[in-house]
């Protein structure tokens, strides 16, 4: 009885403390980009051109408009004409539908899609940190958990979270997908894996942690194949439970088949990306194109020739490709800590997302979006957490450098400048 009480005791501080590291962090992007708006004012040059309907301000309210900015920038004005009006120009199907549905859902019952979108981001928000922590502690332990929580919700970029973005919807579905293949619920972690193929293209990727627990682990308590085999064979052994896998892919091949039916336009949300520069170049070939280019780069932020992107903007494009190798050695130092202490299916699968993130650059940024896709690779948070949890003075300093870029980033973000 003992026990019970304390763990459920245990539990509710974990809550209580999980709930005040995500509002922390929320008030510092509202305060930040409020502050920024009020103090700087909106890059003019960036929203008309960007949001010419004023979709990220639909109330009669300035007062309200301003509580939502930071919000809604950018993508967001994509998702929310998608959520008002569906899909009516090719360059709005490379946006997948589970988000701006479940924003028009919302939308009905409280008035506002911009207000549902907002609620949406921040529930899965917490609904991820929540399950992170539930896998980081199972992996690496509690202190490492609270940890990778922390690196997460104080990442720079991590206002996208809370923003009209699918950052947060589909961090909660991938997380909880891994989570509940950890735990051996094989029709839970295809169900998820579903959901979030609906959500982004980037959800078929989660075949490759899910089939490497199913066939090499970690898992609950399966039972082993026969001893003697190779390293390559399955260390499991194969069952029918294999099948609720095959989930994973149908809600991106249920949107394409839609696009078909409906639109004649089945791979249009592959097709589309040219609208935003965006080029397959190989695995990693935005990452080779920004090292290539690297020293021009350096050289021409050093004297004073960026390529601004739009007039008046407080960063041009070679000082956001400096930036972005910044995000790159944390993505890297990640990377080799998955190896060290994590299973492989955590490497390969953080291995598999970087590639992908990094296989698409524009003519402005190779690396374009890195720093926020970046945040959908949580295996690099929960081997970060693991690394850095015995450590008092570099968790403390990486906590407060994080929360600091947190800080810059949201209020250039709530001003309409470039973050990622």
């Amino acid at each position: 009885m003992r026990v019970r009480v304390l763990e459920r005791v245990a539990g509710a501080e974990e809550a209580w403390l999980l709930a005040a590291t995500v509002t922390l962090s929320r008030l510092v992007v509202w305060a930040a980009s409020l502050w920024a708006i009020v103090s700087i004012g909106i890059l003019g040059s960036a929203r008309l051109p960007l949001d010419p309907a004023q979709a990220t301000e639909p109330f009669s309210s300035p007062t309200a408009n301003l509580l939502f900015a930071p919000a809604a920038r950018y993508d967001s004005v994509w998702y929310l004409a998608i959520a008002h009006s569906g899909y009516q120009i090719r360059p709005e199907m490379a946006f997948f539908p589970l988000y701006p549905l479940l924003m028009r859902v919302g939308g009905w019952v409280l008035g506002s899609t911009l207000v549902a979108g907002t609620l949406v981001s921040l529930v899965a928000m917490g609904v991820a940190c929540r399950v992170l922590l539930a896998l980081t502690r199972l992996e690496l332990g509690r202190p490492a958990g609270v940890l990778a929580v922390l690196l997460l919700v104080f990442f720079p970029t991590s206002l996208f979270l809370s923003a009209v973005y699918t950052e947060s919807l589909f961090l909660a579905l991938s997380v909880g997908a891994v989570y509940a293949a950890r735990r051996e619920r094989w029709w839970l972690a295809g169900l998820l894996g579903g959901f979030a193929s609906a959500t982004r293209s980037t959800g078929l990727l989660l075949l490759v942690p899910l089939l490497w627990m199913f066939l090499y682990g970690p898992r609950a308590a399966a039972q082993l194949a026969p001893a003697g085999r190779r390293a390559w064979r399955p260390r499991y052994r194969l069952s029918w439970s294999v099948a609720w896998l095959g989930l994973v892919p149908t809600g991106a091949l249920a949107y394409l088949g839609w696009l078909a039916l409906r639109h004649g336009a089945g791979l249009a949300p592959f097709q589309v990306e040219h609208y935003w520069g965006r080029t397959f170049t190989g695995p990693f070939g935005g990452l080779i194109r920004a090292v290539r280019h690297l020293p021009s780069t350096v050289r021409r932020v050093l004297g004073g020739h960026e390529q601004r992107f739009v007039a008046g903007a407080p960063l041009g494009w070679q000082a956001y490709q400096l930036i972005d190798f910044g995000y790159l050695l944390f993505a890297v130092g990640g990377l080799w800590q998955c190896w060290r202490r994590l299973p492989r299916a955590y490497f390969a699968y953080a291995l598999v997302l970087c590639c992908q993130a990094l296989s698409y650059p524009t003519p402005f940024d190779p690396m374009e979006s890195f720093p926020r896709y970046l945040l959908l690779v949580f295996p690099v948070f929960m081997a970060w957490g693991g690394a850095l949890a015995r450590r008092p003075l570099a968790r403390g300093v990486a906590v407060a450098g994080l929360g600091a870029g947190l800080v810059v980033c949201s209020g250039l973000w709530g001003i309409w400048a470039w973050v990622a």
